[in-house]
């Protein structure tokens, strides 16, 4: 093998190992962790109307349940930013629909970060990138609810933002879904402000309309119209969390910072309004209840029912070190739940410089000792 040869192979296998470290924490580490992660087993039974069901033994419905996707747009962050960021959620997310092929995806609000100042064109081209980014399998439903930074914070919000938002990703105000005999309510936040505006006076009205449909259920067994249908509790999917006066009682490692932990959350900013939150509970009396916004994980319980309300962390490492999403294994009468974690940013980082560093005391190793020269030398001595 001539000098040069040698010296060409050697740079070869240099740019390999790069490349090599590149696959491993842009797409193999990905697999690795998300493969940990498991449907859970269903253990926990509910009250229905009648009875008290038994451990659902038969198929379920999985649900995967994420918040706060925060695509970047033009104004803040750097394009390294959102780059890495995007790129991170879309492996992730694409990830986790191979391996643990969700029946249903519900992302719970500020799918965009700029979404309430962009024009129509941008906005346009904030969709795009979002349903590439989480595409799902034609077997997957995905539904979405709205977040304030997807149109405003009410104040912000006029009907042409509204109806955009509403247009492109299929969020009306108040949406019920009945998927394999489980019901969900999807609510849009930020039309709870409870001052009697158009927006919420609509919302208000279309919420009453499916309280009046589960009280038929429950009564006559129909939808109010005559339809056949089986009352069961319904879960909640929304932006905002219920009203909590701060997160003191949560914990986990994705929850609130420990100096964050004990500040009060102001009503209608951070959380719901107490008011409309009591008439959630009250009316609809929901099994379960989901939320995003404040980017920390929380499990709270409310009211004499104790229902479980679960604050879904961001989906974005621009938010959270270590970002998670959570797994429902459903059916009409029993649920269990648990959380999945994705990769870590700082190992992903500490990866990357371990492995340089090795692929580069490697390269001083081959400086020192010149081995091309004393491959060379004793080839032709």
């Amino acid at each position: 093998m001539t000098l040069f040869n040698c010296k060409l192979k050697f740079l070869f296998q240099i740019l390999i190992s790069l490349i090599l470290l590149l696959i491993f924490n842009e797409y193999i580490v990905y697999f690795l962790v998300l493969l940990k992660c498991q449907w859970p087993t269903l253990t926990t039974s509910i009250k229905s109307s009648s009875s008290v069901s038994s451990v659902y033994s038969g198929e379920f419905l999985k649900v995967m349940i994420l918040a706060d996707v925060h695509l970047l747009g033009s104004r803040e962050g750097h394009w390294f930013d959102k780059l890495r960021r995007e790129w991170q959620m879309e492996r992730s997310f694409q990830t986790s629909m191979l391996v643990h092929d969700p029946d249903v995806v519900f992302i719970l609000g500020d799918l965009f970060d700029e979404g309430k100042w962009c024009s129509d064109a941008e906005f346009q081209y904030y969709v795009n990138r979002f349903r590439s980014k989480f595409s799902t399998p034609e077997r997957t439903r995905l539904y979405v609810v709205a977040g304030n930074h997807d149109m405003g914070f009410h104040y912000a919000i006029d009907d042409h933002k509204r109806m955009r938002f509403s247009k492109h990703l299929s969020s009306p105000l108040v949406q019920l879904l009945i998927i394999n005999g489980n019901a969900f309510v999807l609510l849009n936040s930020m039309a709870f402000e409870g001052d009697r505006c158009s927006m919420c006076t609509k919302a208000e009205n279309e919420l009453n309309d499916i309280i009046k449909k589960f009280k038929c259920a429950q009564i006559n067994g129909d939808d109010c119209m005559g339809n056949q249908v089986t009352y069961n509790p319904p879960i909640i999917m929304q932006h905002f969390p219920l009203y909590r006066e701060s997160d003191a009682n949560c914990s986990g490692p994705d929850s609130s910072p420990e100096d964050e932990k004990f500040m009060m959350m102001k009503p209608k900013w951070d959380c719901l309004d107490r008011n409309i939150s009591n008439k959630i509970l009250t009316s609809l009396k929901p099994r379960l209840v989901f939320s995003g916004h404040t980017h920390h994980f929380c499990l709270t319980h409310h009211n004499r029912n104790q229902t479980p309300e679960w604050t879904v962390p961001s989906f974005s490492w621009r938010y959270k070190n270590l970002p998670s999403f959570l797994m429902m294994s459903l059916t009409p009468t029993a649920y269990d739940i648990s959380k999945c974690y994705l990769p870590t940013e700082s190992a992903v980082v500490s990866t990357y410089k371990y492995g340089v560093a090795v692929i580069f005391v490697f390269f001083l190793l081959y400086k020192k000792f010149n081995w091309c020269h004393r491959k060379s030398a004793n080839k032709f001595g």
